[in-house]
């Protein structure tokens, strides 16, 4: 009996995420009622409140849920990949996310929640890079990796949302490849003594770095 209910929830939710995905491509996120939202996934609005208190928590749940998948499916190609690694396999990830979605994204940007929803989705990024990175590192370094993970994760979020918006954006991959080369060299950086950091940084003159 359990596995049926799980089950129905699962098609409940899906069924409201895909409503609030199609719903986002034809309107403002601020003009979404819930009611609509349910006439779309042809579900009863009783029903929609026994899973969320309103439509932004159905959407924090839907950011929540892309996050996961993310981060399994490096898991599923790394048992700990390297923190440099991780961060780049992310990014990656938020920009396929963002270039498969763009309307979506667009709306959320210009909606009177988007400070709000870009703090939970970098805070979202933020733990789950805090939480590998505890597995793997000693406890005497982990509190400032704890703060490299909030500085990166607003990173992943801000140079995502930065590329969204260019007029005449570079390639999505010209983007996620100059990402990877700064985080690398940062991470890299990190290993090596302080006179050696100006050496490990010093190739990024001339490279095309976008922020």
């Amino acid at each position: 009996m359990e596995k049926k209910l799980d089950l129905r929830v699962q098609k409940t939710r899906a069924a409201l995420a895909k409503a609030l995905h199609e719903l986002m491509c034809q309107k403002s996120w601020d003009e979404i009622t819930v009611t609509e939202l349910c006439q779309r996934a042809m579900i009863r609005k009783a029903t929609f409140y026994k899973h969320f208190g309103d439509k932004t928590e159905l959407l924090i749940y839907i950011i929540q849920e892309l996050k996961r998948i993310s981060f399994e499916e490096v898991s599923s190609l790394y048992d700990s990949p390297p923190p440099h690694l991780l961060y780049t396999m992310v990014f990656q990830h938020v920009m396929d996310f963002i270039e498969e979605n763009e309307p979506l994204v667009i709306n959320v940007l210009h909606s009177k929640s988007n400070a709000f929803l870009r703090s939970v989705l970098e805070d979202d990024i933020r733990r789950e890079i805090s939480r590998h990175i505890r597995q793997e590192e000693p406890e005497d370094v982990r509190a400032s990796h704890a703060m490299l993970s909030a500085i990166y994760a607003g990173a992943i979020v801000s140079c995502g949302v930065w590329w969204v918006t260019q007029k005449n954006r570079p390639p999505k991959e010209e983007i996620v490849a100059q990402f990877t080369q700064l985080i690398t060299r940062l991470y890299l950086s990190q290993q090596l003594p302080l006179e050696a950091l100006g050496d490990a940084l010093s190739g990024t003159e001339n490279d095309a770095v976008f922020f």
